[in-house]
């Protein structure tokens, strides 16, 4: 119907050259425009794609209606022609155009940065342009835009800075990025009571995620855990963060220090969870790891032997607090006084 189409349109054009008579609300740009305009650029659409295409049309539009609400979606058509098509020096010419007509607009930098990277210069226009983007992007870092810049400095032959901006520190952060999205997303609908089979099906991505990181923080896993958990799905959490996870990690005290907190919390897994607070007493013997044991045994109602780990925990964190006043103690005190008391009630 392409021919149909500009018919009418051609239509609309003859009946209200100066575009007076007419106007409608236009979804692309969120704006009142003539009709007029309207098919103009309509036209200028049709022409600047296809097998042959020609830019000419758009061009005029641009040229006639400077001040439309349309100009910056003509740009963003011709950008594609420009990009791929159009000869070097013609590319350089409009996207130079571009870019100080809409110099803060990431499709104009990022569509004159592809350019540049396909005609191999100039790189060092290329750097300017991509790390004003990436500056306009703020954080987190777009994958594109990292790309563009590792491009870039592979141009410039020097792959250092190209592994800088797009290497194994990218990486991580992404995981960690797409982590934190994923497991928002779940306990949202969690806690709506909503969407839990779509909640599950994240978690499950978000964990497949992690494992196939490195060096990915422990409390990564516990929110994924915690997530199953919610769930009711206690076996999944058991297989992601369970026994295997503890023994994987069984010389990282932080690791077992996370993974011990969440299983003591949740009141499962407990005989993994107190063997893991007593690898963190070896790894540190610090008043921490005896608050952890005395955690463990407290929630299995072993109570003198909790009892015990408690008041050692309360003793190393005194010690220290006689040299630094501000080191906390409460902790411990209420955790002992909590013991004492479930043991006075049994």
């Amino acid at each position: 119907m392409t021919a149909k189409a500009q018919e009418l349109y051609k239509k609309v054009i003859a009946l209200d050259p100066e575009g007076r008579k007419g106007s409608y609300f236009s979804e692309s740009v969120k704006a009142t425009v003539p009709y007029t305009q309207a098919a103009a650029y309509a036209l200028g659409q049709v022409a600047s794609s296809g097998r042959k295409p020609d830019p000419a049309p758009l061009r005029a539009f641009i040229a006639r209606y400077p001040d439309s609400k349309l100009v910056k979606n003509a740009y963003a058509n011709l950008s594609y022609y420009y990009g791929y098509q159009a000869g070097k020096d013609d590319a350089a010419k409009f996207f130079e155009e571009y870019t100080v007509k809409y110099p803060e607009d990431r499709q104009a930098l990022g569509s004159y940065i592809a350019r540049i990277i396909k005609d191999k210069g100039p790189v060092d226009k290329g750097i300017a342009l991509a790390e004003k983007l990436t500056d306009l992007t703020g954080y987190p870092q777009n994958p594109d835009y990292q790309e563009y810049l590792a491009q870039l400095y592979v141009l410039k032959n020097d792959p250092a800075k190209a592994a800088e901006e797009y290497g194994k520190d990218f990486a991580d952060s992404y995981v960690s990025n797409a982590v934190f999205a994923l497991t928002g997303y779940a306990n949202f609908w969690i806690d709506q009571g909503k969407n839990l089979d779509s909640a599950e099906e994240t978690a499950d991505i978000a964990a497949a995620a992690i494992r196939a990181a490195k060096d990915v923080p422990s409390y990564m896993f516990s929110q994924i855990a915690g997530i199953y958990d919610k769930l009711k799905k206690t076996d999944k959490a058991l297989a992601f963060y369970g026994p295997e996870y503890a023994k994987a990690n069984w010389g990282d005290e932080n690791g077992l220090s996370s993974y011990t907190g969440f299983w003591s919390r949740q009141g499962t897994n407990l005989e993994s969870a107190l063997a893991a607070a007593r690898r963190v007493v070896e790894l540190s013997s610090g008043d921490h790891g005896n608050s952890y044991v005395a955690q463990v045994l407290f929630k299995m109602k072993k109570y003198p032997e909790a009892l015990a780990a408690a008041e050692k925990a309360l003793e190393l964190a005194k010690t220290m607090a006689a040299k630094d006043p501000s080191y906390p103690t409460q902790q411990y005190e209420a955790l002992v006084k909590q013991i004492k008391e479930a043991m006075a009630k049994k």
